[in-house]
């Protein structure tokens, strides 16, 4: 059973920018950067929606230093995707840098590597500020990263999760009735099965490493308090190496084409 998932995952195609490894990093990465952002300040750093809705649900109650680090994520989350379109004007259009997209990961490193040594010398607002900046940033950058060829949501779930029950509801409707559709060949019917099926599987793939993210950083939390946020920097550290190595072989190939 298990050579058999192997194989069928192994045939799934690859993202198109950086590599299918790539895209389940990044969906885990958002998942663990959130809950640590949530557990530790009670604020989140990539999914701003959350922010607007904790921020109206807590309008009842007293908390003035919650209610500050939210609008400090928002405010500066904003200012990292809107920086992230002056970098691929200067850098991407300009500049013609091809490694700048991925190179938006490295500030990310930086401020997770400094977050425990800020913690009880700088005020929460520097770190939630400095978090929000470089994960928006990295959204704008690594926007067209895909599952497949399917796009998804960088650093939330919600989208991915809607696009997951619809493909999975899509590949039931071909794969139940088990008949050709009309106008179709045998051989086409299969393939439209076939790739209705790796839909729903990307799709699954990218919120299960969500969850996966969550839930270690959770349990990672309790253990090493503050210094959990270096496991987030554990794997956007990782995604840089298999993006940066993705991008040297696209040069590779483009330079013998």
């Amino acid at each position: 059973m298990l050579h058999h998932l192997r194989e069928t995952l192994g045939r799934i195609p690859a993202p198109r920018r950086y590599g299918r490894i790539m895209a389940l990093l990044l969906a885990s990465l958002g998942g663990a950067v959130d809950v640590f952002s949530h557990m530790r300040y009670e604020a989140l750093v990539a999914t701003q929606t959350g922010n607007f809705i904790l921020l109206i649900a807590d309008l009842h109650r007293d908390t003035p230093h919650a209610v500050h680090l939210r609008w400090f994520s928002v405010i500066f989350f904003s200012c990292g995707y809107l920086g992230g379109h002056l970098i691929h004007d200067l850098l991407g259009q300009r500049a013609r840098m091809r490694h700048w997209r991925i190179g938006t990961l490295l500030p990310f490193l930086l401020v997770c590597f400094a977050v425990p040594f800020m913690d009880g010398t700088l005020s929460n607002s520097f770190q939630v500020g400095a978090l929000a900046f470089t994960v928006g940033l990295m959204i704008h950058a690594l926007a067209d990263t895909r599952i497949g060829e399917n796009p998804f949501s960088l650093f939330m779930t919600s989208g991915n999760w809607r696009k997951m029950l619809s493909a999975w509801y899509a590949a039931g409707s071909l794969y139940l009735p088990r008949k050709t559709p009309d106008g179709a060949s045998k051989d086409e019917a299969k393939a439209r099965r076939r790739a209705a099926l790796l839909k729903a599987l990307d799709y699954s793939l990218v919120v299960i490493s969500f969850i996966a993210g969550v839930l270690l950083m959770a349990l990672v939390h309790r253990w090493a308090g503050v210094f959990s946020i270096w496991l987030a920097a554990l794997v956007a550290g990782t995604a840089f190496c298999f993006g940066y190595q993705a991008e040297k072989k696209e040069s590779r190939a483009e330079g013998n084409g």
